[in-house]
């Protein structure tokens, strides 16, 4: 056969198969090899092309094989058939459809009457003249040919010289190039193979100047890894050169982190709760080391200043404020009497080695020390000019908003009750002074935790932020309430969440002409609950008023940045949309909910068009109308129509009336200490409820005081700091004493009219309490409706 013939397919795939197997036996299946075997043996093609092939090889003599002896060759040849064949094949192509018969094989055929008659085969050296190479050429190329044989390279096409020196060679070259294929059949598992991975593709890319050689490289993983590798040195230069341009032109507000504050517990200066305020954070912190030293004057001057830092961001300096009048009243020489005001800071664990955004930190509820401080200042500054009267000492006790902080502060003001040792638990008291009450412990899902607590110890507890209707029923219908120890008594009065819910219902459907209302409430709290009933209750007792939705929004599990519960977006988002389908469309909504989901309400309503927004009505003991105020500036910068939004609250700042002093000297107190600079001291907005109510609260306890203080008489202060040990202690109010005191007052608070009374034993309540309607207007400010 001549060496420029293509092998038909099936011959090729053969010779193919068998040379592959050569190589590598475990890479080609068996049924292949054992296909190959019998194409090789049953081709007349073939097997000319082997016998051409070995006469070629083995240069000699020939003798003219007979069609019985040529049937088929031994097994033990079908590797040495096949690789001959593949040495004297060139690479298979598709050769084109023959237009004529395939020419006959280029085999010397036996002439006609001589078949045993052998024909000698000469083959004429090479010589310089062809472009052939000699054997030592040969020799020094034989290692590459052999190792490219061994990777299955086109040996033919890359070498040819090579390639056809060993067709016509009689001497050792065969039989030397049989040596370097099994030496790369050997080292084959060490050969570098080409790397595909783009990553590695990289890495190679930047190691491999320092790393030196040459590596086998796929062209697509070559491309892919440059084109990766690029676009990540394109993004961090861009990324430091943004950074850059910020560091050098832009300078962003300094962000203060500060120690995280002291957690659950009780202080009278020793622990700091509140962390808004950087500065002030700092002064207070000082002034605690100082009072542990003894050095008064220094911790005095400490605490004035934080007290007269101004801040416009929300904060407020009444937690130092108190520690400051606390101190004052150690130093008098007066009796006091403690009052254990209960607030919620905000998370914080007593770490001081941590640090956060002071912003997180902000105490939402710092606003009710504000009350408390202006009425205990106000009532000590008076008593303070009789000599020998009793004070008012605040003791802070900080609940992180939890039940289990809630609970821990009840118990502990059971046992500084029970046995006076108030070292034990931090505070500066000397001796044993009397604890008059409890003020706070709100809102209502912690009320209840604490009442069968103070009902053992026999400490009233006012909590007049505390409006769940539930309270009362708890009190009333739980036999544990009928033997509480004397002394104690549930006292509250600001409107609850029937009258909230009442006053809401007919300001809805009587001013703003609702008529059909959904309702968004947590089935989870009993507060939310009953504002939610009252409000159907009260509503749909009005002549063509219906509630076409009620959707829930359970806060469990998930909290805000600021540590405080919340309902899921998702959950809230799929109600609206629920209660916006339905048939009527509701023209208010109606949801005594947390903040927090109040805002996503807002929000999305916000986004509707004007025409289609229902009135947001606001409900229940959850929400601080200045929390609703940040909508305002969020709607202005989204370019939004702001929605009609109103809130139901137990109480609002109202300019003083009447002839009593206690409102007018109160709002004096607010404008010269704690009101922000460049805004007003007055209006619906300038004061939580919280404050107003806790000013109040603590204004009835000073005034049952000072019904208990008898002309002439030589009152005896207890022992402690400055104090002077040759007065004699007055006779304070029992606690039975002081809770029937405050159920005989009446006067005009700051957070409305109060007339108080006292009935089934242990509740005191208001006959006189009035909520308020709020409305939020486009400019952000609040103004009362009703």
């Amino acid at each position: 056969m001549a060496t420029d013939e293509l092998l038909p397919p099936a011959c090729a795939f053969a010779v193919s198969v068998l040379a592959e197997y050569e190589q590598d036996p475990e890479a080609v299946p068996e049924e292949a090899v054992e296909a190959a075997r019998q194409h090789m043996a049953s081709c007349p093609r073939c097997k000319e092309a082997s016998a051409a092939s070995a006469t070629k090889r083995k240069k000699k003599k020939v003798r003219r094989a007979s069609p019985s002896e040529s049937s088929a060759p031994a097994e033990g040849d079908e590797a040495a058939v096949a690789a001959s064949a593949l040495a004297s094949a060139e690479p298979f192509q598709a050769p084109p459809p023959p237009a004529q018969p395939p020419a006959a094989p280029a085999f010397p055929s036996p002439l006609p009457g001589s078949e045993s008659q052998e024909q000698t085969i000469r083959i004429s050296p090479p010589s310089a003249g062809d472009g052939l190479i000699d054997c030592q050429q040969c020799r020094q190329l034989l290692p590459e040919y052999a190792e490219a044989m061994d990777s299955g390279q086109n040996v033919a096409l890359l070498y040819p010289e090579v390639q056809a020196h060993l067709l016509v060679c009689d001497t050792g070259c065969l039989v030397l190039l049989d040596l370097f294929r099994q030496e790369a059949k050997a080292n084959r598992k060490y050969r570098r193979r080409p790397v595909r991975d783009p990553f590695r593709v990289m890495w190679w890319e930047i190691s491999g100047f320092f790393r030196g050689g040459l590596v086998p490289i796929a062209p697509r993983a070559l491309a892919f890894g440059t084109l990766i590798l690029v676009l990540l040195l394109t993004s961090l230069t861009a990324f430091l050169a943004i950074r850059w341009d910020d560091a050098r032109y832009y300078h962003p507000p300094n962000t203060h982190l500060l120690p995280t504050p002291d957690g659950i517990g009780l202080s009278d200066g020793l622990k700091i709760f509140d962390a808004c305020n950087a500065a002030g954070y700092q002064d207070k912190r000082q002034a605690a080391q100082a009072m542990r030293e003894g050095n008064s004057k220094k911790a005095e001057a400490l605490l004035s200043a934080a007290v007269s830092i101004s801040d416009t961001t929300g904060c407020n300096s009444a937690e130092a404020a108190i520690y400051r009048e606390d101190l004052r009243v150690r130093l008098s020489g007066h009796p006091y009497g403690i009052i254990v005001v209960s607030f919620d800071s905000g998370p914080g664990v007593a770490d001081p080695q941590g640090g956060t955004d002071r912003h997180i930190l902000y105490a939402a509820y710092t606003q009710e020390l504000v009350g408390a401080y202006i009425s205990q200042e106000q009532y000590n500054s008076a008593q303070m000019k009789i000599p020998g009267a009793p004070l008012l000492y605040l003791v802070l006790a900080n609940t992180t908003g939890e039940e289990e902080g809630a609970l821990q502060i009840a118990n502990t003001v059971a046992t500084l009750n029970a046995k006076g040792n108030f070292q034990d638990f931090g505070l500066q008291v000397s001796g044993r002074p009397p604890i008059l009450a409890v003020l706070g412990l709100a809102p209502s899902r912690l009320t209840e935790v604490v009442l069968p607590v103070l009902c053992r110890a026999g400490v009233p507890l006012i909590a007049p932020t505390a409006s769940g209707l539930f309270i009362i029923d708890l009190l009333t219908q739980t036999s544990l309430y009928r033997h509480c120890s004397p002394g104690f008594a549930f006292i509250r009065f600001s409107a609850d969440d029937s009258a909230q819910s009442r006053a809401g219902a007919d300001y809805a459907y009587n001013e703003l002409g609702a008529r059909n209302v959904a309702i968004f409430y947590d089935p989870s709290n009993p507060s939310s609950s009953s504002s939610a009933h009252y409000f159907s209750q009260y509503f749909t007792a009005h002549r063509h008023a219906r509630i076409v939705a009620q959707e829930t929004a359970v806060a469990s599990g998930l909290l805000d940045a600021n540590g405080r519960p919340q309902a899921s977006r998702d959950d809230l988002l799929a109600g609206l949309k629920d209660a916006l389908q339905a048939q009527p469309r509701p023209d208010l909504i109606f949801a005594p909910l947390l903040s927090n989901d109040v805002m996503t309400l807002a929000e999305a309503i916000a986004q509707l068009p004007r025409d289609q927004q229902p009135i947001l009505l606001i409900g229940g003991e959850f929400v601080q109308p200045t929390a609703i105020q940040k909508l305002v500036p969020w709607v202005r910068q989204n370019q939004l129509a702001l929605p009609r939004i109103y809130v139901t609250v137990s109480s609002a700042a109202r300019p003083p009336s009447g002839d009593s002093p206690w409102p007018k000297q109160f709002y004096a107190a607010f404008c010269t200490l704690f009101a922000s600079p460049g805004s007003f001291c007055s209006g619906a907005a300038a004061l939580d409820q919280g404050a107003l109510l806790f000013g109040d609260g603590v204004e009835m306890v000073a005034l049952s005081l000072s019904q208990n203080q008898q002309p002439g008489q030589q009152p005896q202060s207890n022992q402690g700091e400055g104090e002077s040990q040759a007065q004699a202690s007055p006779s304070f109010p029992t606690p039975a004493q002081l809770v029937q005191r405050i159920s005989n007052q009446s006067f005009n608070g700051v957070s409305g009219p109060i007339a108080l009374r006292f009935w089934d034993n242990v509740l005191v309540t208001s006959t006189r309490a009035a909520p308020a309607i709020l409305e939020l207007q486009q400019d952000g400010s609040i103004q009362i409706a009703q």
